[in-house]
């Protein structure tokens, strides 16, 4: 009777700290980013939807002669004392020859997990275009600046790469996000311009994790100013 009475209270005590608010639970959670030239993007665009573009990027044989491999998404690392942003716990990062650039991770709901991704060979560094899978439909939304006299969050608000990674490093960047950027099933996108053509933009993918786990796709369409033309149409494909 003694066991039981023991069993009795060490399982009471495991649900209450299971619903202890000030535990949150660990999930699941995946992130796929594909980078491509903006012609590209625009070639699978259909109205605000790319409904054909996830089969294309699903042939590895058609993509890779496309895709940008070396925009690979980067976790960061916390930021700035007494900040959310998590560290992640089991993160796995995309093989060599995915095209989807698959991450996944564990974390803990209601947290940020940061990305970066940056250019890091000299064309096409300029972020023009983004999809995010919204509805299981990659949508396409509006990269635009910041005006001056708006204070309303932005789709994929456009700002000073250098203020940026300025903001990373004195740890407000949690709170600017959550001002200006529009969040899309929890996952934001911030482009950090760079003023220098030859200079690649960053682009911040911010997960604010929620309370279940869940996988995000984004598309990405960069833009070269002096050789865009140089890539001609999408293989298989005509020009739009």
């Amino acid at each position: 009777m003694r066991n039981l009475g023991v069993s009795a209270v060490v399982g009471w005590l495991a649900a209450v700290l299971l619903c202890w608010p000030g535990m949150p639970s660990a999930e699941t959670y995946q992130i796929q980013v594909a980078s491509l030239p903006e012609r590209a993007f625009n070639f699978f665009l259909d109205g605000r939807t790319l409904p054909r573009i996830e089969d294309f990027l699903d042939d590895k044989q058609r993509s890779k002669s496309v895709l940008f491999l070396d925009r690979r998404p980067q976790s960061l690392e916390p930021i700035g004392r007494g900040q959310v942003v998590h560290s992640p716990d089991n993160i796995t990062y995309p093989k060599r020859n995915d095209p989807w650039g698959l991450i996944t991770w564990n974390g803990k709901v209601g947290r940020l997990m940061v990305f970066r991704v940056r250019g890091k060979q000299s064309d096409h560094q300029k972020l023009k275009r983004v999809a995010v899978q919204t509805g299981g439909v990659l949508t396409r939304l509006p990269v635009r600046r910041i005006p001056a006299s708006s204070r309303r969050p932005l789709a994929v608000p456009v700002t000073s790469a250098s203020y940026l990674a300025h903001a990373v490093e004195s740890g407000t960047f949690a709170a600017w996000v959550e001002r200006r950027a529009a969040s899309h099933d929890g996952l934001s996108v911030i482009v950090g311009r760079h003023p220098d053509a030859q200079q690649s933009d960053a682009v911040y993918l911010v997960v604010r994790m929620p309370i279940e786990g869940r996988s995000y796709k984004v598309v990405l369409g960069w833009q070269n100013f002096e050789h865009e033309s140089a890539y001609g149409s999408v293989p298989g494909g005509r020009d739009r």
